[in-house]
Order: C-alpha cells, then sequence, then structure tokens
C-alpha cells in the first residue's frame, strides 16, 4: 500500500521502534522492579522512534534533569512520502499530565530536526540539531535552543560549521561540540550559549567523538580518539588542554603488525580553480622503491577521507602491502564547508571527476616513487559509481590498470526507481524525480558509456544493499563480461552496502588485494 517496501537492508514487514514508558523502584533487596503499567507513546502510530536505519535512542530520546519531561524524534511513516523526505520532528511529552500527550515542537520545519537534549539544569528548555533544506540529508546541521515559548534560538548561526554531537556542560551554559573540519572530526567548546557564544577549538586533529564530562569538572572530559595511523583509544582531556591515553592495550599488538607512519594532507587546483585537498600515506616499507598506487574514491559523495581509522576501507590495509594510498577529497565532500559540499549537486560527473585527474596528476608529480604505470582506482558507494564513470572514460581509465567497484550505481535512470531513499537520488540530481526531468538522469549515467569500457574490473555486490540495489553491481558485472573484459563478481548473499561480517571482510581484502596484485605486479 505503501513505501518504504524495503530500507537499508530490511523489508518492512510491519514492526516498530516505539519509545516505551514505565516507572521502576528499588526492591529493599537491591532488584529493581516496573511499578507501573507501560505505555507505548506511539501506540497505533505506524512510525519509528528511534529512527531507522540508524537513529539510537542514545541520541533521540531525551529525559529531563527532574524526569517530568521527555522528548524523542520521529519520522513520518504512515505515507509514502517518507520515501521522498527528510522531515524529522522531535516531540515533547509532560510525564506529570494525566494523559501523556505528545507535543511537536518543530513542526513548522520541513527539513530534519533531530536529537534533542534537555538542559542538565532547566526542564523547559533543550537542544537539537536541525536542518533548513528539505529533502537534503547532508545539509547544514545547527544546534537550536528550545524554551517552551519562545522562537527557538539558533546558535552560531553565521557559522558554516555543520554541527554532528552537541554535548551539555554540567552547569547548562555551554556546549561540547563535535565538528567535521577539513577531513577531521574536532572538539569545539561554545560558553555562555545565551549571551556571548565564544567558541574554542579544544580538539584539532585526528577523530574524536562520544564526549563524557566529568562528573564534578566541566572542562576534564573523556573521548574516544583514532586516526588514519592509529584506531581508537579512549583518551582523557583535561582542563590545561592536554590529553593521554586510557587504554593501552593494543600498543603490544600494533608493534607486531606492519603500519605506515605517516599520513599528509596535500592540496591542489581542482575544479573552478578552486582548492581541493586529499591524503597521501606512503608504502609501510618506506619510499626508497618504486610503489604501486592504490587510488582511493570516498563514497556518500557528501562524506570525506578523514584522519579516522576504518574497519571496512582501511588506508593501511593497502599500505602494508606496498600501496601508496592517493585518497581525493573532491567537490561534494563535507567538512571543508557547506558550499563545497552543495556543489556536486546536479554535477555527479564533472567536478568531481576533475578532480579526480587533477588530484592524480599532482600525487604523480610531487611523489616521484609512486609508479603511474602501476596504478588501481577502487569505490564504494558513489566511489563506485564513480569506478564506472572513469571505465566509460578513456581518458582516465586508461591511467589504471584495474578498477575495483563496490555496490556502485552503474544505471542511474533504474536507480532511481529501485532504491529506497528517493530524497538522496532526486535532490542530488537537481531536485526533481526522474520523470519530471529525465536529462539529469542520463547526463552522467555510466550505462550511456558501456562501448568505452576496456579496463578490468572486481565488482562486489551485498545482496541485502537496498541502497543501490545487486542489480546496479551485476549490470556491470554482465556489461564487462559481454564485452569480453576480464572481470570478477564478488557476491555475498549476505551483507548490506557494507561488508560487516569479521570473516567476509578478511575474503574482501584477500579478493580485493589479490586482484590488484595481479594488474599492478
Amino acid at each position: 500500500d505503501k513505501l518504504f517496501i524495503r530500507h537499508w537492508d530490511e523489508y518492512k514487514t510491519g514492526r516498530r521502534h516505539h519509545p516505551f514508558l514505565v516507572q521502576i523502584e528499588r526492591q529493599s533487596n537491591g532488584i529493581y522492579k516496573f511499578s507501573s503499567p507501560v505505555i507505548d507513546l506511539l501506540f497505533n502510530v505506524d512510525s519509528d522512534s528511534p529512527t531507522r536505519p540508524f537513529g539510537s535512542a542514545k541520541a533521540q530520546w531525551s529525559f529531563s534533569a527532574t524526569g517530568n519531561s521527555f522528548a524523542y524524534t520521529r519520522q513520518y511513516d504512515e505515507n509514502s512520502t517518507v520515501a521522498w523526505t527528510t522531515n524529522l520532528d522531535i516531540f515533547t511529552v509532560d510525564l506529570n499530565a494525566s494523559t501523556f500527550e505528545s507535543m511537536c515542537i518543530t513542526c513548522n520545519n520541513l527539513a530534519t530536526d533531530t536529537d534533542p537534549s534537555y538542559s542538565p539544569m532547566d526542564d523547559k528548555i533543550l537542544i537539537y540539531r536541525s536542518h533548513s533544506v528539505p529533502r537534503y540529508e547532508s545539509d547544514q546541521f545547527k544546534v537550536k535552543i528550545y524554551n517552551g515559548s519562545n522562537t527557538p534560538i539558533t546558535l552560531l548561526d553565521s557559522s558554516d560549521l555543520s554541527i554532528q554531537v552537541a554535548t551539555w556542560s554540567l552547569d547548562g551554559q555551554s556546549l561540547y561540540l563535535e565538528v567535521g573540519e577539513e577531513a577531521r572530526n574536532v572538539i569545539y567548546y561554545l560558553s555562555d550559549i545565551f549571551t556571548s557564544q565564544s567558541l574554542v577549538r579544544l580538539v584539532s586533529n585526528g577523530t574524536s567523538h562520544n564526549i563524557n564530562i566529568h562528573p564534578i569538572n566541566d572542562r576534564v572530559f573523556v573521548c574516544t580518539h583514532e586516526s588514519i595511523l592509529e584506531p581508537p583509544n579512549i583518551y582523557l582531556y583535561s582542563s590545561d588542554g592536554s590529553s593521554r591515553y586510557l587504554t593501552v592495550h593494543n600498543n603490544v599488538l600494533l608493534t607486531k603488525v606492519k603500519m605506515s607512519t605517516i599520513a599528509e594532507t596535500f592540496s591542489f587546483v581542482g575544479a573552478r580553480n578552486e582548492t581541493v585537498w586529499g591524503w597521501h600515506v606512503p608504502p609501510a616499507n618506506g619510499t626508497s622503491n618504486r610503489a604501486p598506487l592504490a587510488f582511493l574514491i570516498h563514497g556518500g559523495p557528501q562524506s570525506s577521507w578523514y584522519d579516522a581509522w576504518s574497519y571496512r576501507w582501511n588506508i593501511q590495509s593497502f599500505t602494508s602491502q606496498g600501496f601508496a594510498v592517493i585518497a581525493i577529497n573532491f567537490h561534494g565532500s563535507d567538512s571543508y564547508g557547506q558550499n563545497f559540499t552543495n556543489s556536486i549537486i546536479g554535477e555527479y560527473g564533472s567536478l568531481p571527476y576533475e578532480d579526480l585527474k587533477l588530484g592524480l596528476d599532482y600525487a604523480l608529480r610531487n611523489f616521484p616513487y609512486i609508479d603511474g604505470n602501476r596504478a588501481a582506482a577502487l569505490g564504494a558507494s558513489y566511489g563506485a559509481y564513480m569506478i564506472n564513470w572513469i571505465a566509460g572514460h578513456p581518458e582516465m581509465s586508461s591511467r589504471f590498470k584495474t578498477l575495483v567497484c563496490h555496490n556502485g550505481v552503474s544505471d542511474t535512470r533504474a536507480k532511481s526507481y529501485s532504491s529506497e531513499e528517493l530524497w538522496f537520488t532526486e535532490h542530488d540530481a537537481g531536485g526533481k524525480p526522474q520523470y519530471e526531468d529525465p536529462d539529469a538522469y542520463e547526463r552522467y549515467n555510466p550505462v550511456n558509456h558501456v562501448a568505452n569500457w576496456t579496463q578490468p574490473m572486481l565488482i562486489i555486490v551485498g545482496a541485502h544493499d537496498y541502497r543501490v540495489p545487486e542489480t546496479q553491481g551485476i549490470g556491470t558485472f554482465t556489461a564487462l563480461q559481454r564485452r569480453g573484459i576480464e572481470s570478477r563478481l564478488l557476491y555475498f548473499p549476505t551483507e548490506n552496502h557494507w561488508v560487516i561480517n569479521p570473516l567476509h571482510s578478511i575474503t574482501w581484502y584477500e579478493q580485493v588485494l589479490g586482484w590488484m596484485r595481479k594488474f599492478t605486479s
């Protein structure tokens, strides 16, 4: 009767995520028990809270400090518009009332409002993150303050920062902010949010998440911290600005692993004569000998290669095998300002493609140990779309001995009717569905250039990927086989858009690295 039929990696069979409210009391033996009936706050509402597929109760639910109020985020699943709108709203519930009525506090905004968090000092005040552009999941996130009566106050309204997480200080006067900035996830401290709003960056390198504040000292916290060079550890940040490890249990193991010790950024003049940034990570065995190249293309596309560890596309897994890694954060990447992120709209096959060409040129000129005759290009999601686009353009495809395409779009027109989150496809194509603007979906459609495909390719598909359905990858493999081009299909029957199972991840790396070595040795 309605969309979604399926979402991310599951079919929609009627089960929902709802907040259930119940009181508890501690018995004399120390064991807690329910002391009231269990109430479904969304009873008879065909909707999810937390939202699917990635919403969490930790981020999207909040109790006030006294426990007298509750706030939650929900989406509108009641009809098919859920598939082409990003509208999420925040509802509050007065837990002292005789009936628990949900009141929408953000219904005037048709874009995303999410992650409510009550002040630790005042039940009437909460903060939340908000988009201003409907149907655009990569819009800039602002933090707003709601005080129960007046129009919400937008913090840092003139700033270009997109706030990923906001955490209250103990006194309810300041916030810790997690922000993507130039391919690093940094931490800011925003003091005096109701008056002067003074902003100071506390952590500027690597990637930091999961702030937990000391129970009696506002300026001391623990967080996770990672980089391309090290997996996540828990750090203690002190009020004097210093930080130190709290966890060292991986250190002995890491001494036994061959990894690169250098990860450096570089910049060049890209499309539109604008500055574009990238990463250079040399092989673990150094740069004294000529090395093959792993040219990595990120997904999203409104994402970036961050200074972060990854358990899926781990840069060190390539450098440890003797590959140099070049990873370009092309037009459309996040963390370089909202205008740079927005620039990819309607330009899927143009600006990023130009950046990748120019970035490859720069890398081969400035890192002469890299052997440009032994290069492989790899990408997943949007990155795999770009692999298919590159395959059809010999000026670029001929520069690579082989290509690796993980869950990539081969036919943008077909994908516009078979993917689940239509807002994503439609917005990035220029804002209209395919039937209203067919040219927008054909302009950068890889399938229109299959006649130009020549290079060997490894195609990887997850059967439970409903964002880029498996037929897209199968279509790529079929086209290659029909043209007599050496190719291989690696098919994971139980994986989604990502490869999650650890044993499958080992297989993924064995197949990918083996395929790369075959053509770049």
